[in-house]
């Protein structure tokens, strides 16, 4: 971690990515059970021909299983370690809900919230300009752009795809943070989060997308045809759980606090 004259903290990128890939071995021992059992559930849900009821209830408890999960990643990942994790409240195996899981879900919720605010204003907004703009739509669909419309309008259309393509994206970097921010501060920060990755959004994005290489090879080996159907779905479920959800909480963890501000508590209550 360095600071800038103006004393913001940055962010070193090969020094979180570094630290996160090391603690995957406390992510297994701290949260093991815990993510065992979210995938179990949800295999059983991707694997299982079940009554409508029956699903129901699956899925139920599949998402409380994954909240306790969630929770359990988070909570060693802000810590600096298993055993200061597990001072501050960590239960074993990570099975617990307590106040840090509640908060977390409603903090997830209101990003959740947020995020789709922001979709739906960038949809209306993109609507009404391809909308007006006056493109020919046979000559889209046969792909003769010379004759779709002017090159200026496709230019400017061609801006807006990339605004409405990345800003969600973006938002999302500076939101990252909010769930180690929720269990580290002991109260649910959403948008407030933001202001933790003012000088830290290249290197947020470059580990987030590195800590998603293994989604990618999966939709690759999807896309190739290698998987498909119910095997596709349950790859993609052990691909998570083992490898890309605790190792995403870890660089979260790690960044976030390199990156906070503000005392983190001694229990997480």
């Amino acid at each position: 971690m360095a600071e800038s004259p103006t004393g913001t903290k940055r962010l070193d990128l090969i020094e979180v990515l570094t630290e996160a890939v090391g603690r995957m071995g406390e992510m297994a021992r701290g949260a093991g059970p815990a993510l065992a059992l979210t995938a179990l559930l949800a295999l059983a849900g991707v694997l299982l021909r079940l009554p409508q009821g029956a699903g129901m209830l699956l899925s139920a408890l599949t998402l409380v299983a994954g909240l306790a999960a969630f929770g359990a990643t988070t909570r060693i990942g802000t810590a600096g370690d298993l055993e200061a994790a597990r001072r501050a409240g960590l239960r074993p195996g990570g099975l617990q809900l307590g106040k840090p899981e509640a908060r977390l879900a409603g903090a997830t919720l209101l990003c959740a919230l947020f995020m789709a605010i922001m979709l739906a204003l960038l949809a209306m907004v993109a609507l009404a300009l391809f909308g007006g703009a006056g493109l020919n739509a046979e000559a889209v669909k046969a792909r003769d752009w010379a004759a779709v419309g002017p090159a200026w309008k496709l230019v400017l259309l061609s801006g807006v795809t990339l605004v409405v393509l990345g800003a969600p994206v973006l938002f999302a970097v500076r939101l990252c943070l909010y769930a180690p921010a929720t269990v580290g501060r002991g109260q649910m920060v959403s948008l407030t989060a933001t202001g933790l990755t003012n000088r830290a959004i290249l290197p947020l994005l470059a580990g987030l997308a590195a800590c998603a290489v293994p989604g990618l090879i999966w939709l690759g080996l999807v896309a190739a045809g290698v998987l498909g159907g119910r095997a596709a779905g349950a790859v993609a479920i052990l691909m998570l759980v083992a490898i890309q959800w605790p190792l995403t909480s870890a660089f979260l963890g790690a960044a976030y606090r390199r990156l906070e501000t503000h005392e983190l508590l001694g229990v997480w209550q």
